[in-house]
């Protein structure tokens, strides 16, 4: 009995050393590495969900497997995550909140481009980088940088294509009256001559709109050869089903905006078979391309098996994972560059970044906050609910 008391003081002693020295060394045991704060703003909520909850999910999956190959320079991501509801206003109180409250190295976001402009003044007050979620047309700013190829240079390839691919010199541009909208619109307006081609119309209207025959009508009767439009899924849908209500025949070529997984279902088989021509990156199509292409080998497979596995195997692709994924890992090489999550040596090394992603090969520079030039936007066209490559060839 008394071996064993004498064993248990021993221990005892042993414990209260090691605290001693723990306490002597910092004052307080160790504790675990502090983590390196990403601010995240997206829209899981309103009329954007579409874009912010396969957003959140890409950028989760991919700050996960950087945690488990055991976070950077020993410190762990963590991810603060605020849903904007899809309202600019709730984007800039979101944003402070991240910046001032809890004291974020950088922001991604926002999904929607009202609200990513919106958080523009704040961030650059605040002296944090913003990556936002989507396209925008604005000057150098220093605190800035876009992720998404500019519609407006997008705009450029889309009329290039309908002129040359398709023939038509006569072009319809019709628009949302969002900043999205005006800005690919502004593009093909400008674009236009330089490829031959004619604006016989322009007609505008609201995201909201669940009838376009005014708009369509007017269309009509201004004889396009196509149409160039730039808005969401959910309006290229409505405006689908008008214009065959109308006998509308002529192509459609669009933006980014319209080709989600939902789009084919919203719209029926009027888009497929060439009558809709969306631009957008690859990954629309990847499982056509062979296991061993570039694209797909080092960009899609790792990244959808990875939400697979994390949100179940029935998970569908959607192409705006895509838009959460580029952010994310641009702000990881950023890291890597600055060794640190000090906000301004992070902003310092995002000037350094190359990465090449879905949105395309990204190659910031203290002259050049765009990245890409959007290398990987190509025409795509649908079947049987699918996306394809342009042109479509049945096997």
């Amino acid at each position: 009995m008394r071996r064993k008391m004498t064993s248990l003081m021993k221990a005892i002693g042993l414990m209260g050393l090691v605290l001693s020295l723990l306490l002597l060394a910092g004052g307080k045991p160790s504790q675990a590495a502090e983590p390196i704060k990403i601010g995240v703003v997206v829209s899981t909520t309103g009329m954007f969900n579409w874009l912010g909850n396969p957003e959140i999910k890409a950028i989760t999956v991919v700050a996960d497997e950087v945690n488990r190959q055991g976070g950077l320079f020993g410190r762990p991501i963590k991810l603060f995550v605020e849903d904007d509801q899809s309202n600019a206003t709730t984007s800039t109180i979101a944003a402070t909140k991240l910046i001032r409250d809890e004291k974020v190295s950088c922001i991604i976001g926002a999904s929607g481009v009202d609200g990513a402009m919106a958080m523009i003044p704040i961030c650059e007050r605040e002296g944090v980088s913003q990556l936002p979620l989507v396209p925008l047309t604005i000057p150098l700013k220093k605190w800035v940088f876009l992720t998404c190829l500019d519609d407006y240079f997008l705009s450029d390839k889309m009329v290039a294509f309908t002129v040359k691919e398709l023939g038509a010199r006569k072009i319809a541009n019709l628009h949302d009256a969002s900043i999205y909208g005006l800005k690919g619109a502004n593009g093909v307006k400008d674009h236009a001559g330089k490829h031959g081609a004619t604006i016989v119309i322009d007609e505008q209207f609201e995201q909201t709109d669940t009838n376009m025959i005014p708009q369509l009508t007017k269309t009509k009767a201004a004889k396009p050869d196509a149409i160039v439009l730039f808005t969401g899924a959910t309006s290229a849908a409505v405006i689908a089903k008008n214009m065959q209500q109308l006998g509308m025949k002529m192509r459609v070529v669009t933006g980014g905006g319209v080709p989600s997984k939902e789009f084919p279902q919203l719209a029926g088989k009027t888009v497929e078979n060439g009558r809709w021509v969306p631009f957008d990156p690859m990954d629309l199509y990847a499982e056509q391309l062979p296991p061993n292409d570039p694209f797909r080998k080092n960009l899609y497979d790792p990244l959808f098996k990875a939400i697979k596995a994390k949100y179940g195997e029935n998970t569908e692709w959607d192409g705006f994972f895509r838009n959460g994924n580029d952010p994310i890992h641009i702000v990881i090489e950023a890291l890597k560059i600055a060794k640190t999550d000090d906000r301004v040596a992070l902003r310092d090394a995002l000037e350094k970044v190359k990465y090449d992603g879905f949105l395309g090969d990204f190659a910031y520079s203290p002259k050049d906050h765009l990245g890409t030039t959007g290398e990987t936007f190509v025409p795509i066209i649908i079947k049987d609910g699918k996306y394809w490559p342009y042109p479509y060839k049945k096997k």
